[in-house]
């Protein structure tokens, strides 16, 4: 149990004061956000809910938004619902970058943001933003002087560097990270570094090492009573094993992280587990248990949207497949490897890590140089990469913090650019407007986190069904809009019922039970007769979405001219 935990739950039995309950509510949710994930969640709901509901509706508490949003980013993060995690920590570091108290408990709670920013980025594969979040996080603290988040930070980017190739960077990272947690006497923090430490090791090819380092981070988490840590542990032992050809011992933490994965719901952990099994079979020639391992990978990195993990299934798989002789599946997962591998590692991955290194070393050489994992490279490469930076944040700048949709204004740019070549050559445009049936409803009962992953479910699912060159944003409140550049009202009708459907069969887990969405409505084309404007073009599908909400709800309605 964490240290802190029994004094917190004694505050928060006697405090009276809404703030403090909420401050103490997003305390204990990050305290035993490793120990005991599904009250952590639950504490964080509650806390969200309390922060923006009562007397609190017209006016919330932002600080407590953005503390239950951080927690609940990280216990996505582990169960491998990376979009989700990613929405919630963008929305949370909006509330903290525009809150109007800039002290030090808004900055340690920003960094802590930016730290949960960085790993979700470096589970997608996008190695570039998670460095440069990384970067921005270890600057703050080192700003504010907090010694513990400026290790927080380094173990983070020890991981990035490592999985991007930079294994000596890694481990002066990773080192300098362990003394820090063991001088300050941060156990938990101890435990992650020795993990980390033992993956350095490993991938360096000193095994012995890696054994020794994961041994002891074991015990630690054994001795301390730390699921999750004990759970990545274990994996990280089987997968050492494996590496030193132990392959009895490498079957059995194996075996053993699965069973605590699935008892613990990471997603993430139990995609290593499957990966790791699929590794151990496919050395011992048994194919059949490989190909089943790896397929059971492939599809919970589809659900979780996780492509590193995804690219590492379709090579493993298309391997397996070679082995045996099935050389047209073999050649459909490497292809599918291949195109997988160029997203994640493309070329311009290494150059953009070495450019936010340099940028790092100017602006810190004068706190005396502590982290020396810097390299040379021309002054025009770091302003290059400078560059593409600044536009992957302008990029950020035009989304909904909360679904990863474009945010009104961006839709409203995109979208009249749109309306004047369609009306010239006579394109058909057509707009659906939709939202979410009963969604005060869903608040009200469900708590406005679950409303938020409602909303955040129906977008994603939207974006999914999709063409590139179609547009979604998001309207107000709880209503999206999709603009469909080259469809008529009847296409649209099609996409919109498909839409609906797929919405009608998903389930959202929640606390208080399994909870079904249902979306309606309103659809409008473009009037080629009329020169009219994309307002004009929503106000009508407007007009549609009420009459499908009046007529019942769950359908869909076409504007009809008077």
């Amino acid at each position: 149990m964490h240290p802190d935990v029994p004094e917190l739950e004694s505050q928060l039995n006697n405090a009276t004061d809404p703030l403090v309950r909420i401050d103490l509510l997003n305390e204990l949710a990050w305290a035993i956000n490793l120990d005991d994930q599904a009250r952590s969640r639950a504490l964080a709901e509650q806390a969200y809910e309390l922060a923006c509901s009562g007397d609190l509706a017209e006016n919330p508490y932002l600080l407590g938004l953005a503390g239950s949003l951080r927690s609940l980013a990280a216990l996505n993060n582990d169960a491998g619902d990376y979009d989700i995690a990613l929405s919630q920590s963008l929305h949370a570091m909006e509330i903290l970058e525009n809150v109007a108290e800039t002290g030090v408990p808004a900055k340690a709670l920003l960094i802590n943001v930016i730290a949960n920013l960085s790993w979700t980025y470096r589970s997608l594969g996008d190695y570039g933003l998670a460095a440069e979040y990384g970067i921005k996080g270890l600057k703050l603290a080192q700003q504010i002087g907090d010694y513990r988040r400026e290790a927080g930070m380094l173990n983070v980017l020890g991981a990035i560097y490592g999985e991007s190739g930079d294994l000596r960077t890694s481990l002066e990272m990773v080192q300098k990270v362990l003394e820090c947690y063991r001088e300050v006497g941060y156990t938990h923090g101890e435990g992650i570094a020795l993990n980390n430490l033992a993956m350095t090791h490993f991938e360096m090819g000193e095994g012995e090492k890696a054994l020794q380092a994961c041994q002891e981070s074991l015990q630690l988490a054994r001795k301390v009573g730390i699921n999750i840590l004990i759970l990545t542990a274990l994996n990280t032992m089987g997968e050492i094993c494996l590496g030193l050809g132990d392959f009895t011992g490498a079957e059995d933490y194996l075996h053993q992280a699965l069973s605590l994965a699935r008892k613990q719901k990471a997603r993430s952990e139990e995609l290593l587990c499957l990966l790791n099994l699929g590794r151990l079979y496919q050395q011992r020639q048994n194919e059949e248990d490989a190909l089943s391992n790896f397929q059971s990978a492939l599809l919970l990195s589809q659900i979780s949207n996780d492509r590193r993990g995804e690219f590492q299934c379709h090579r493993s798989l298309s391997e397996v497949y070679e082995q045996r002789g099935e050389f047209e599946a073999a050649l459909r997962h490497f292809k599918q490897f291949h195109a997988l591998k160029e997203t994640i590692f493309n070329e311009n991955t290494a150059s953009r890590l070495a450019g936010l290194q340099v940028a790092h070393q100017v602006e810190t050489a004068r706190r005396d140089a502590e982290i020396h994992y810097l390299k040379t490279i021309e002054l025009k490469k770091e302003i290059e990469e400078r560059k593409t930076a600044q536009a992957s944040l302008e990029k950020l700048a035009g989304m909904d913090p909360l679904t990863g949709v474009l945010n009104r204004r961006e839709f409203f740019l995109l979208g009249e650019r749109e309306i004047a070549p369609a009306l010239q050559a006579s394109h058909p445009l057509t707009a659906i407007l939709f939202d979410l049936d009963h969604f005060k409803r869903i608040n009200d009962t469900y708590g406005h986190a679950v409303g938020d992953m409602a909303l955040i479910q129906a977008t994603k699912t939207a974006r999914e069904s999709l063409r590139q060159d179609e547009i979604i944003g998001r309207y107000g409140g709880d209503e999206f809009v999709i603009l469909l550049p080259g469809s008529n009202s009847i296409q649209a009708q099609q996409i919109a019922e498909r839409l609906r459907e797929k919405i009608a069969s998903q389930v959202l887990s929640t606390t208080r039970g399994d909870l079904s969405l249902t979306l309606s409505f309103g659809i409008a084309e473009l009037e080629q007769s009329d020169p009219s404007t994309l307002e004009t073009l929503l106000a009508h599908a407007d007009e549609a979405l009420y009459i499908a909400k009046r007529a019942g709800r769950n359908q869909l309605a076409v504007y009809n001219s008077p």
